[in-house]
């Protein structure tokens, strides 16, 4: 009797009962009760020999189990004579058939002709792949339940994956470090076999799970899987290693479906393979392709030679997801084109990188410098600015034709958004000539806006005032791309609180430039920011209000220097109430989100104020509370 690979007895592997299996047992015994064919089938490592072991004990029938390793096609014949002489009038034996797909069309036929001359006999086969005979009732053992990204650690033990390394290896073993126990099973997608071969190297020595290649039989076992694929089936195997994260239907038919394997094919191919090569998110429907799966398909397209077709094909699909972030963002959909950029990040962050591509890099760089910039609102509002700097940097560096504005355009508000206001000047200029030779007037309007900010930032309220009326005339009421007119009004009101409050706050309710045609969720948090900075000023507080309102806002998007400046203000107006350690707690915060920016000159005074503020005892430690607890934590989002 052969074991697939995820019953191999490992150190440390103590558990004998089927951790987490219950409803999939109870479903192999319903459908043994009712058909005469059934297949268990699933990836390879996810228990199937074990399950079968443990349903056919619990059936209390004559059993007899027999293992396709070992024969040869011409052998069966012999193997066939023996069962029925065995068998042959007996009811409710029941036959199970371990590894059986190693045997190709001989084994299917060698199941069938059993049934036929055993009427009594009840078939149970282990296998990759169904059988497709008729009256066959397939059963797929699913991976286990593996705890989502930011679990708590408390939660991580209720998970099936998580208990079955408990079972495995200890509770104790768990218990030191239950986030890396979650990162582990999320790897290997909660397949006992791959997840326990990894826990045997991490637990022991705390390896970082993402570090542990797939072992020998987690290949050996995908190997044998991709062997017994048609050639359209291997062909789509190979080319799903494109992809970097997971992945929807529709965009393997828009990626892989090409040349021999027509787009009307694809899925139908897809829906042949996924059950025993990909593993498939219950709650999002989105496949993604295990470690040994990925290594087979990757080592197949270099023999072959087929990977860079499907390369390119993947590099159009990124660019065409990034275009469609940022048409959304610009359409006031600003939380779908968030959700959609995370989504497909790991594969977007493939295309960005020019060096990856099947051309030579500098050619590359068009796509990926067309992604960088689609993506601006990713980098700048959802707080991920010095990744996207240090993709930008790169995708210009190998970029030999002059540098399209608008990527100079994001490449400068980076720069300032990092606390870099000298790197932001000289490639504004460029960015301006650019602009104007290419006629991009919408261009034109993002970089005064752009020159605004920095004057701002520079501590120069009334040039900057004059930049954004400017940006406000030159982008429209239509927002095209880049932040729009409701941004640049709340800019605009940013400004003004330092010359002229009153106008500031008929700019930030829609006074100047009229109300934006397009919701924008990021805009309207700073202009709450900017009414509390008004309502501060005066004394009032119902700043505290406001600026808690653009807080959520900003740490819902992630936008540090949002949160940074809300934060302050925030702490700003606790100093008004009189309620110090508020203070203090909500600059410790400020501070941890935010070591490495420093200040800006238009936020000292506020920053001065709460510094003068924090005096007696106990703001020390408060301070320090601040930092552990964080902003989100403080204001109840934790």
């Amino acid at each position: 009797m052969a074991l697939d690979d995820s019953d191999q007895r490992r150190p440390g592997h103590g558990g004998g009962h089927l951790v987490g299996r219950g409803k999939e047992l109870a479903a192999l015994l319903a459908r043994l009760a009712t058909a005469r064919l059934v297949s268990l089938t699933g990836l390879p490592g996810a228990g199937r020999t074990r399950l079968a072991r443990e349903a056919a004990a619990q059936t209390r029938r004559e059993l007899v189990w027999e293992t396709g390793a070992g024969y040869e096609p011409e052998q069966l014949d012999g193997v066939a004579a023996r069962l029925r002489h065995r068998l042959g009038g007996r009811r409710g034996a029941l036959l199970v058939l371990d590894d059986w797909e190693a045997l190709g069309g001989a084994g299917t036929a060698f199941v069938a002709s059993l049934l036929i001359d055993l009427p009594g006999l009840t078939v149970l086969v282990v296998a990759d792949r169904p059988r497709h005979l008729r009256g066959e009732s397939v059963v797929v053992l699913p991976p286990l339940a593996v705890p989502p990204a930011g679990c708590a650690p408390a939660d991580v033990v209720r998970y099936e994956a998580v208990e079955l390394l408990a079972d495995a290896f200890g509770e104790a073993a768990v218990a030191r470090d239950p986030q890396g126990a979650a990162e582990l099973c999320r790897r290997f997608g909660g397949v006992p076999g791959p997840l326990l071969e990894a826990a045997a190297q991490w637990l022991p020595g705390g390896r970082a799970a993402a570090g542990i290649p797939p072992g020998p039989g987690q290949l050996e076992s995908a190997e044998r899987s991709y062997a017994h694929c048609s050639r359209v089936e291997r062909l789509l195997w190979r080319r799903l290693a494109v992809f970097e994260g997971d992945f929807e239907r529709d965009t393997v038919r828009a990626v892989c479906g090409s040349g021999a394997l027509p787009s009307a094919e694809v899925l139908g191919i897809l829906d042949r393979i996924a059950p025993h090569v990909l593993l498939r998110d219950p709650d999002t429907g989105r496949y993604r392709l295990p470690p040994a799966q990925r290594t087979v398909a990757t080592r197949a397209s270099d023999l072959e030679g087929d990977r860079w077709s499907v390369v390119l094909h993947h590099r159009r699909w990124a660019a065409g997801v990034a275009r469609q972030a940022a048409e959304w963002w610009s359409a006031g959909r600003q939380d779908e084109a968030r959700a959609l950029a995370l989504r497909e990040l790991p594969d977007l962050r493939a295309a960005m990188d020019p060096a990856t591509g099947p051309l030579s890099p500098h050619v590359e760089s068009g796509t990926a410098l067309d992604v960088v910039v689609g993506l601006w609102f990713l980098w700048t509002a959802c707080g991920r600015t010095a990744e996207g700097r240090e993709r930008l940097r790169h995708a210009l560096a190998l970029h030999q034709a002059p540098a399209p504005p608008r990527a100079l355009w994001l490449a400068a508000w980076l720069e300032l958004d990092l606390g870099s206001p000298e790197a932001a000047d000289p490639l504004l200029a460029t960015a301006w000539a650019a602009a104007v030779r290419e006629g991009d007037e919408h261009c034109l309007g993002l970089l005064a806006h752009l020159r605004g900010s920095v004057a701002l930032w520079q501590g120069r309220p009334d040039a900057a005032v004059a930049e954004y009326r400017d940006a406000l005339e030159l982008l429209g009421d239509i927002p095209d791309f880049g932040p729009g007119p409701a941004g640049c009004r709340a800019s605009l009101a940013l400004a003004l609180v330092r010359t002229d409050p009153e106008a500031a706050l008929d700019a930030a309710l829609g006074g100047p430039g009229g109300p934006g045609l397009v919701r924008d969720a990021w805009a309207e948090a700073w202009v709450r920011y900017a009414r509390a900075e008004v309502l501060r000023w005066e004394g009032d507080a119902g700043a505290a209000r406001l600026a808690l309102s653009a807080l959520r806002t900003f740490l819902d998007y992630g936008n540090v220097v949002g949160a940074v400046c809300a934060g302050e203000l925030l702490a700003d107006a606790a100093v008004l109430r009189g309620d110090v350690l508020e203070a203090a707690q909500l600059l410790g915060a400020v501070d941890a989100l935010c070591r490495t920016t420093p200040p800006a000159p238009y936020r000292e005074p506020v920053r001065r104020r709460i510094e003068a503020a924090l005096t007696g005892t106990g703001w020390a430690t408060a301070y320090a509370a601040g930092g552990r607890i964080g902003l989100a934590g403080l204001v109840g989002l934790g």
